[in-house]
């Protein structure tokens, strides 16, 4: 299945309050965010993630 075939599901957005579209099955009670706040939520990530 490409990212074209994926079902997308409508949301709004809990930061800005746009509509918007997602791959996955929003639930609620949960913060879901559309693709331009998503970066200001997301944690940042480690440069040592995975290594020992």
């Amino acid at each position: 299945m490409s990212v074209d075939d994926r079902k997308m599901y409508p949301c709004t957005c809990s930061d800005c309050g746009k509509e918007s579209q997602v791959p996955f099955q929003p639930i609620e009670g949960r913060d879901v965010f559309c693709k331009e706040c998503l970066p200001k939520h997301r944690k940042p990530r480690s440069e040592n993630r995975g290594r020992y």
